[in-house]
This record gives structure tokens, C-alpha cells and sequence, in this order.
């Protein structure tokens, strides 16, 4: 018993975790996705699509409160039955292998054109993807705490973005809404697929030392998320505007170009060996997930076999992506579906949930 306590999550490291799981590289192209439609109402659209993640924390909390310790693999075999409700686990695991391979590659195309363009894609995936089961491996506590240093590492960089404000114009925020709320709503699509993770709030809620805490967790962590997302997209289009945050693929990147440190001659560098810390980190947790989701389906206790049958599999997948155009594509494609099938899930197990504790009183 005392092994199983040792190993339970502390409020800062299930909050930090779920941030953990949401923010990831995405965060460098998320405002290059937003301005698309809502041009310089991109950070608007940013808020809007918080409204998803918010859905998915109310439930969440709610599922949390009826089943404190069980997670949704074991309440999808309950309510749904043992054949659909494997279907549905599964079919929730692979959006986790999607996000892990997506991360994966996108580390290696930010390093490829911004500091290791000497080395090929599959020098920078194996050593990735050997570091990420060496930290999945580690189990969720020692995960808790590198998410933990990671959030730490993601407020300073989102803080040290406010230093290139001087450089940018007011002018190219204005005028407000004048994007037209169509547009705002449809790049709030796009913001709505960044804030993809916070459904593994499912996974993680039975872990947490106190389970009371499970509803000031997940809206913290979403908070810390917004603010986040809202600010990099703000200072994007404040410094680069919305034009020009249009058509470069890391607009993030192109902004620190504006950050002056005397006794640095580039922060960008410093910047990517920071953010280095918080990619590594998500392409961690997602491998977790997943495995966590496929040992449950399988009924694998020893979870170390599976991390090593699925390196050849990720690393082949990696290397089946040739760029970072055909990533995003792959992940336009998908990712609408993925939301849809989670809010389904999602919202059908909350019903029934529901129900039978309506029948019961």
C-alpha cells in the first residue's frame, strides 16, 4: 500500500501533466494555423476553441466524482460492454500513437532546419524515440515530475516572448472582429485540434493523492494552457502580424529573432535547447498513454516488452513522413476526426453514467 501511495500524483504534478500533454510543438505553429481565417483575431480564436478542452474537464470532473478510481478503459468495459467498449479503448489509444509520431517528427524538422541540419531524420528519431520509452519507462510519478520542471520551462519561454513587444505595432491587432465572427469560429477549429491531450485527464484522475482535488486540476491546467496559447498567438501577430505569421511555419521562431541578450549571439538557439526539454517531454507522455491504454487491452502487466515492440513501428512511421507539409496534412486530416470520436466517447459514457445513477435513486 505504501508503494501505491509513493507512486500518486501531487496536485502540481497532475496539473503540470496535463498541461504536459497539450502543449507540445504544436504551440510553435499554432498561430500560423489561427490567422489563416481569423487573420488578426487569431488570438480570439484561440480563446473560442478553449470551449473544447473546457467540455472535456466538466466531464472529467464528473466522471471523476461518480468513479474516483476507475479511468475510462474500465468504465468504457463497464457501460459499453467488454467487445465495443475494447473497440472504443482502442480507437482512443491511437490518437495518442498519432500525437506521438506527429511530435516525433515535427522535433526533427524544427532541429533540421534550425540548428542539425547535418543530420538526416533518422539520426534524430532513434535517439528521440530511445529517450522517450527510457522516460515512458520510468512510470507516471517520475513523468509528473518532468512535466513539472517542463511547465516551468514553458512559462519562462512565454514570458520571455513579451521582451520583442517594443518591436512589434499595436496596428496589426486592429481592427478587432474584423476578421468576421465566421472566420474567428472557423480558425477556432484549428486552436480547437492544439488543445488535443487534455483527454488524458481519463487516464490520469484515479492517480492523483486526492481525487477531491480532480476539478481545481483539470480548470488550472486548462488556465495555464489558455494563457499560454493566447499570449504566443497575441505576441505573434503583435510582432509579425498577421500576414507574415501566415506563411512561416514556426512564426514562434521567427519572433525570438527579436529577443537582444548581450552575452548571447542568438537566442533562438537557447530558445530551441529550452524547448527541447518540453518536446521531449509530450513525445514522452504520449508514448506512455499509449502503452498504458494497449497493456489494458492486451492484459500485459510488464509494460517494458511493449515499449520495445512498438520502437520499430514508430521509427518506421517517423521515416514515412517526409516533411513537415505532409505532416500537418496528415494531421488535418486526422485530428477533426479524433475530436469527434473523443467528444462521442466521451459524452456517451458520461450519459450512462448518468442514467444508472438515476435509476439507482
Amino acid at each position: 500500500m505504501d508503494n501505491v501511495k509513493k507512486n500518486l500524483l501531487e496536485e502540481g504534478e497532475a496539473t503540470a501533466m496535463i498541461v504536459g500533454f497539450i502543449i507540445g510543438t504544436s504551440i510553435l505553429a499554432l498561430p500560423n494555423g489561427v490567422v489563416q481565417d481569423a487573420k488578426q483575431d487569431g488570438w480570439i480564436s484561440v480563446l473560442v476553441g478553449g470551449l473544447y478542452p473546457f467540455y472535456i474537464a466538466l466531464l472529467a470532473i464528473y466522471y471523476a466524482k461518480k468513479h474516483p478510481n476507475q479511468d475510462i478503459l474500465a468504465l468504457s468495459n463497464i457501460y459499453l460492454g467488454r467487445i465495443l467498449g475494447t473497440i472504443c479503448n482502442v480507437l482512443f489509444m491511437v490518437e495518442f500513437g498519432i500525437f506521438t509520431v506527429a511530435a516525433i517528427v515535427s522535433l526533427s524538422n524544427i532541429f533540421r532546419v534550425y540548428a542539425t541540419y547535418f543530420l538526416t531524420p533518422i539520426k534524430i528519431f532513434i535517439p528521440t524515440i530511445l529517450l522517450a520509452i527510457y522516460l515512458s519507462d520510468k512510470g507516471i510519478k517520475i513523468l509528473g515530475r518532468i512535466n513539472k520542471i517542463s511547465l516551468y520551462t514553458i512559462i519562462i519561454l512565454a514570458v520571455a516572448l513579451s521582451s520583442t513587444v517594443k518591436s512589434g505595432n499595436y496596428l496589426n491587432l486592429f481592427p478587432i472582429f474584423g476578421s468576421g465572427v465566421k472566420n474567428i469560429l472557423s480558425g477556432s477549429t484549428e486552436s480547437a485540434l492544439a488543445y488535443g491531450g487534455m483527454e488524458a485527464i481519463y487516464l490520469i484522475y484515479p492517480y492523483l493523492k486526492d481525487k477531491n482535488k480532480v476539478k481545481k486540476i483539470s480548470l488550472k491546467a486548462l488556465s495555464i494552457t489558455m494563457a499560454i496559447y493566447i499570449w504566443v498567438t497575441f505576441v505573434c501577430i503583435y510582432v509579425l502580424g498577421y500576414k507574415v505569421t501566415s506563411i512561416a511555419l514556426w512564426p514562434v521562431l521567427l519572433v525570438t529573432e527579436g529577443v537582444n541578450i548581450p552575452i548571447l549571439n542568438s537566442f533562438r538557439f537557447l530558445y530551441l535547447f529550452l524547448w527541447s526539454i518540453v518536446m521531449f517531454k509530450i513525445i514522452a507522455n504520449e508514448q506512455y498513454a499509449f502503452v498504458y491504454i494497449l497493456s489494458d487491452v492486451l492484459k500485459i502487466k510488464d509494460k517494458s516488452k511493449l515499449y520495445w515492440f512498438i520502437f520499430p513501428i514508430a521509427l518506421y512511421l517517423c521515416l514515412e513522413i517526409k516533411n513537415e507539409v505532409q505532416r500537418r496534412a496528415i494531421i488535418g486530416y486526422l485530428a477533426p476526426k479524433i475530436v469527434l470520436f473523443n467528444i462521442a466517447y466521451i459524452s456517451i459514457i458520461a450519459i450512462l453514467i448518468f442514467l444508472k445513477d438515476k435509476s439507482k435513486k
